[in-house]
């Protein structure tokens, strides 16, 4: 049942793992694929919700063409007597065919019946409305392949561009890009665009010169080069998604092994932290009484909800004093004050940390959940350890070793012998708030060591006060 906590008694040269282990864990072989797998699920489960977002999109983009036409018309025979004719039958075409496609998509846009086939069909949908429009725009005034440029609707692809990259989707979104140039390059040849086009031939003015095939092939450059960014967006994008996802199973994986008060800080590429340190610390061992006996009236399930119940306390009382867990070891715990930064109050909130544990485990027997009071023994010491991760990236473990931890542990057994709750060293009452709330109650070496100490009980038993 109980777990002896037995560090060396003496400052062990410890070597920590290779200087670049903990950051292999972000990019370790075993962690790519899990983060590749959750980057597609997330793909997957954007899609469906960006398609959506692009049907609205749609309907929105149809509906202020319908007003805009509407509201152009009435100006302009208001204003001068004149209709938009052709234009605006070509607008509401462009309107209505957007509003529709976008309430197909929308009621398509469900988990159960969406399929990623549908993202390419409805990019084609919106790409040939656009074409088939700029089509009947230019046909319908017999105007030749150099006035692409005039048609309105030829004004919508950037649109469709930046509304198709929510998809994220760079190979869909390829795929209109080349769609569109094919279709307007069909256009221009079908309807017979030439190089330049005479201002002095069948009376054109000199900015049909604006439409020649030079410029014009610039704009389609441009499109291109519009076409090319958010593709470019989109790689950019999933691969920020991807790194972000890589650091956060890496993290979670350095998690499972460490304290959440490292895991950060070695992600982070703490290079000290990885090689190991010697510095001051204050170390708490924390252990059940007997917890053989109060396992003699427990069921397995009983005994797992009562260690639940009792390292729950623990890591709330710890987390109060700003201390962290190193480890829970059977029924006991070690306990870190300081690490991995010092601070100049250190060994006042471990003694406040006992102090305030004692507390919490009367009010729990006060409560009589459990069938035997609980009982526990705390002992606490400051000195100096060796810190650090051992272990490679298949499995890390955080440590502190030395002298200090074992003689921590050591008073932690003492309390049975001392009839005391709580025995700390000379050195950690030294760091105390009130070291008038410390008496000395003996000076021995302790099991297993030459030197003495001095050791320290609380004046007031903790609950008495």
């Amino acid at each position: 049942m109980r777990v002896q906590q037995n560090p060396p008694r003496e400052p062990v040269p410890v070597a920590g793992p290779p200087a670049g282990a903990a950051a292999d864990l972000l990019t370790n072989p075993l962690v790519a694929p899990l983060a590749g797998d959750l980057v597609a699920g997330l793909m997957r489960r954007h899609e469906v919700a960006a398609e959506r977002l692009i049907g609205w999109l749609r309907v929105g983009i149809g509906a202020c063409v319908f007003v805009t036409v509407i509201v152009a018309s009435d100006l302009l025979h208001a204003l001068a007597g004149v209709s938009l004719g052709i234009f605006q039958r070509n607008a509401w075409i462009a309107a209505l065919g957007f509003v529709g496609v976008g309430l197909v998509s929308i009621a398509l846009a469900v988990p159960q019946r969406w399929r990623h086939a549908y993202a390419y069909l409805f990019m084609a949908l919106d790409v040939g409305l656009v074409l088939a429009i700029t089509v009947l725009a230019l046909g319908e005034r017999d105007l030749p392949g150099n006035a692409l440029p005039s048609a309105p609707i030829v004004w919508a692809i950037p649109l469709v561009l930046a509304v198709g990259a929510l998809r994220y989707d760079v190979k869909v979104q390829l795929g209109a890009v080349a769609l569109l140039t094919l279709g307007l390059l069909a256009i221009a040849v079908g309807l017979e665009h030439q190089l330049v086009l005479d201002p002095a031939s069948a009376g054109r003015p000199a900015w049909t010169q604006l439409f020649s095939m030079p410029v014009n092939v610039m704009r389609l450059t441009l499109i291109l080069l519009a076409g090319a960014a958010t593709a470019f967006g989109i790689v950019r994008s999933r691969r920020l998604l991807a790194s972000a996802v890589r650091d956060a199973v890496g993290r979670a994986s350095l998690s499972r092994f460490l304290p959440a008060e490292i895991a950060p800080r070695l992600a982070a590429g703490d290079a000290a932290l990885r090689r190991g340190r010697r510095q001051r610390a204050v170390i708490a061992f924390v252990d059940i009484r007997d917890s053989t006996g109060m396992a003699e009236g427990m069921d397995p399930e009983g005994l797992s909800r009562f260690f639940t119940a009792f390292r729950t306390r623990i890591l709330a009382c710890v987390r109060r004093h700003h201390g962290f867990v190193d480890k829970f070891i059977g029924d006991g715990a070690l306990i870190l004050f300081g690490v991995p930064d010092e601070g100049g109050d250190d060994a006042a909130r471990a003694l406040a940390f006992a102090q305030d544990l004692v507390g919490i485990v009367e009010a729990w027997n006060e409560t009589r959940e459990l069938p035997r009071a609980v009982k526990i023994g705390i002992g606490i010491h400051v000195g100096e350890v060796f810190c650090g991760i051992v272990g490679d990236e298949e499995r890390m473990e955080f440590t502190v070793l030395g002298d200090a931890v074992n003689v921590a542990s050591r008073l932690e057994q003492a309390t049975k012998r001392y009839g005391a709750v709580v025995l700390a060293s000379e050195a950690a009452v030294a760091g105390s708030s009130d070291p008038a709330a410390w008496r000395e109650v003996g000076r021995e070496p302790l099991a297993g060591r030459k030197q003495a100490i001095t050791i320290f009980a609380p004046v007031v038993p903790p609950g008495d006060g």
